[in-house]
């Protein structure tokens, strides 16, 4: 195949060409950097499913954040998994960089390269271009501004780039035996009661102004275990040890799942009857392994942001101000768009599901 390379602005109509056996040439190593938080990673996987069926005799690295690239990690999607946290990776986002010989092996070798990063003037693509990598094809990870559309067909509308039919609209992970394995030994082991449901809440988020009130996740639990008889276990991640210990103080006893690996940590919550929790990566996981997902929403757009999945419920009661911007949302105390979701819409959910 001749050296092409590509750059497409998601906001223009423009569709380079690209060469007609695209699926036969492209078998060697692809390399697809997407450096994002859970939740950012979980919404592109339609995406990146339908790129490894399409692909299927390739290899395919992935480039990221380590902690979240665990759930792609030989679990379907990436062959392989590389950081983005590396210095010289820094030097590729530099006007005029001068590249160093291990940058430029490492990235020559690729036989194509899909950056899903923010890089309006193009400085990335043409660092890669230098280096010789044989097709590039640049992708904005955030949709134009003023485009209404959820963010999973955001990143399927890439696929139109390649001519890749996508493979569904609902972002699947997949757990390895071992996996499961752990979720079943953490269940057996916690758990004294087999005939209880198991509710597990997050009751966390990346961003303290899209919690539910800690108060209602109290009340709801104290209602759950008086009128459900279920087990409730507390999901806590690395920003949630604060919230979770005060949860602990109004409702007690509870099982905290505290800061597991991703895949122990779905294969635990994929054990669970139903999960309830905020916008956040946690829910995304939740809904992706396919538990019936209860996802409270304020200050955000659930039809661009929302979780997808077949049992996923979004609790969401638009407010005059909301869906608002990250600067309005970080300076906001009222929290009206979360206060309006009540205890009792979470409980006619958690009913409905059980």
């Amino acid at each position: 195949m001749e050296e092409t390379h590509l750059r497409y602005k998601p906001a223009s109509v423009y569709l380079p060409a690209f060469c007609s056996n695209l699926k036969e040439s492209l078998q060697g190593h692809i390399l697809i950097v997407r450096p994002s938080a859970l939740g950012d990673l979980i919404v592109s996987l339609p995406a990146l499913e339908a790129i490894r069926n399409y692909f299927s005799g390739a290899h395919i690295e992935i480039m990221g954040y380590p902690a979240f690239l665990e759930i792609v990690k030989e679990r379907f999607y990436a062959d392989t998994v590389s950081r983005f946290d590396h210095a010289d990776i820094a030097t590729l986002f530099t006007k005029n960089a001068q590249l160093s010989e291990h940058l430029m092996k490492r990235f020559g070798c690729m036989d194509m390269i899909i950056p899903f990063v923010f890089d309006k003037e193009q400085v990335l693509t043409k660092n890669l271009e230098s280096i010789g990598a044989r097709a590039i094809v640049h992708y904005d990870p955030f949709p134009p501004s003023g485009e209404s559309i959820h963010i999973t067909d955001y990143f399927i509308k890439f696929l139109d780039v390649l001519g890749i039919p996508d493979s569904g609209k609902i972002p699947k992970i997949f757990l390895h035996e071992k996996d499961i394995l752990f979720g079943n030994d953490f269940i057996r082991n916690k758990i004294d009661d087999s005939n209880k449901k198991l509710i597990a809440i997050h009751p966390g988020s990346g961003s303290r102004q899209k919690c539910w009130p800690l108060e209602r996740f109290a009340e709801l639990i104290l209602w759950m275990r008086k009128e459900m008889n279920v087990q409730i276990l507390v999901v806590s991640g690395p920003a949630d040890c604060e919230i979770v210990e005060k949860l602990r103080v109004k409702v007690k006893d509870f099982i905290r799942v505290d800061q597991l690996p991703l895949p122990n940590l779905a294969a635990i919550i994929k054990q669970c009857n139903v999960f309830i929790g905020n916008d956040s990566g946690i829910t995304h996981l939740a809904a992706a392994v396919g538990v019936h997902t209860i996802a409270i929403f304020g200050s955000t757009d659930p039809n661009v942001w929302g979780p997808r999945g077949e049992w996923v419920k979004i609790l969401h009661k638009k407010s005059d101000c909301s869906p608002c911007f990250p600067d309005t949302r970080r300076n906001c105390f009222l929290q009206t768009c979360l206060e309006a979701v009540t205890v009792e819409d979470v409980m006619c959910e958690v009913k409905y599901f059980l």
